[in-house]
């Protein structure tokens, strides 16, 4: 774009990123549980997922989507690279847990996307991700 308007979602430092996040009745080690194992894993990684979410750890899933994890707080925050099958470059998901009195914030910020296609790609799927924590909460 020429206009000089600044575009929802592009920044000069980190390029094309999606926030999104979701308060749920849940303390917060219970959201972090739920975050990292069945099933809500499979509904972000997938059904088969079974790592120890450490630094360090990696993993490919069946659709080839590899993740690295690059610093955790546990229980607070874990960042990871993500890799699409197939393409060279990274991104940056950070996945932040936010205590707030009786409730938790599940916050999911990717950064680092390569165009606004991408963009609009992973504010989908985190926004599913949320749903089915939600549906999990209520079933």
């Amino acid at each position: 774009m020429t206009s000089g308007k600044k575009q929802v979602g592009h920044t000069t430092s980190q390029g094309w990123e999606i926030g999104i996040r979701r308060t749920f009745t849940m303390e917060a080690h219970q959201a972090w549980e739920m975050l990292f194992t069945q099933p809500v894993l499979s509904s972000w990684l997938d059904d088969k997922a079974d790592l120890p979410f450490e630094k360090g750890s990696t993993y490919t899933n069946k659709t080839g989507i590899t993740i690295l994890v690059s610093s955790v707080t546990t229980g607070k925050v874990i960042r990871m690279k993500w890799q699409q099958s197939g393409d060279p470059q990274t991104s940056t998901l950070q996945i932040r847990i936010i205590p707030a009195k009786e409730k938790t914030t599940i916050s999911f910020h990717h950064e680092w996307l390569k165009n606004e296609q991408e963009r609009d790609l992973m504010k989908g799927y985190w926004s599913r991700v949320l749903d089915e924590i939600s549906r999990q909460l209520n079933a």
